[in-house]
């Protein structure tokens, strides 16, 4: 009886010092992409998201992807992904072809079918700018989002995020990938979103080290960023 008591009380502290403002999805508290990776979710208001980045190399579908560790643009009828040599908490970065599971870059201004499944596990897609809003304002507004999301860690750099809430969407500061290379890790992550644009710019929520924000933003669509996924309703 003792140690059913003491497990329960330290069950509560735990709750509260780690796990605080949030909980794993009821009913898929960790998910499996098609090449066996898992991923920690996230419930955050009436949304199931996951809590990590993807880190898939292949297309679940049998598309045609390389690695592109070198930017180039220059073969813009395969998707690239661009593997980061660093924490294994930043995932991967693709460019909006990958993300989407699509055969090229998709030079189209045309919408996109939503929900839009891109590389995520079955039953997940990819979040469409409404999803992002719907998450902005579960956090109470765009203002305080972007501070709300990121993961209490030190990779935040120059501010430290130890003492922020622990929301558990734990975003990380991947950085991106241009043509100037893997640029503004620690400062900055861009997670794509499923919304097109135009022939070469897509939509994708941005959160800065410097700001309070979260972002919905264009970018250019061979550019290299993070994914997170969002549950199907």
């Amino acid at each position: 009886m003792t140690v059913i008591c003491f497990l329960f009380a330290f069950s509560l502290i735990a709750q509260t010092e780690e796990t605080r403002f949030f909980s794993f999805c009821p009913t898929s508290p960790t998910v499996i992409d098609h090449q066996g990776n898992r991923y920690r979710t996230v419930q955050i208001g009436s949304q199931c998201w996951m809590a990590e980045n993807m880190r898939c190399t292949t297309s679940p579908t049998g598309k045609r992807w390389y690695s592109n560790p070198y930017f180039s643009a220059s073969q813009p009828e395969f998707a690239a992904y661009y593997a980061l040599p660093t924490d294994l908490r930043h995932g991967v970065l693709y460019n909006w072809a990958a993300a989407l599971d699509l055969s090229d870059h998709y030079k189209s201004g045309k919408a996109t079918p939503m929900p839009m499944r891109g590389i995520c596990p079955e039953g997940w897609h990819l979040p469409s700018n409404d999803d992002w809003d719907v998450l902005f304002n579960t956090l109470g507004g765009h203002k305080k989002a972007g501070e709300m999301m990121k993961a209490p860690t030190q990779q935040w750099t120059p501010h430290l995020t130890l003492d922020r809430y622990n929301l558990g969407f734990d975003a990380t500061p991947a950085g991106s990938y241009t043509e100037k290379g893997h640029q503004y890790a620690g400062l900055q992550t861009s997670f794509w979103s499923a919304d097109n644009f135009s022939h070469d710019q897509a939509w994708c929520c941005t959160v800065y080290d410097y700001k309070n924000e979260g972002y919905n933003y264009l970018e250019y669509k061979c550019y290299g960023h993070s994914v997170r996924c969002v549950k199907d309703r």
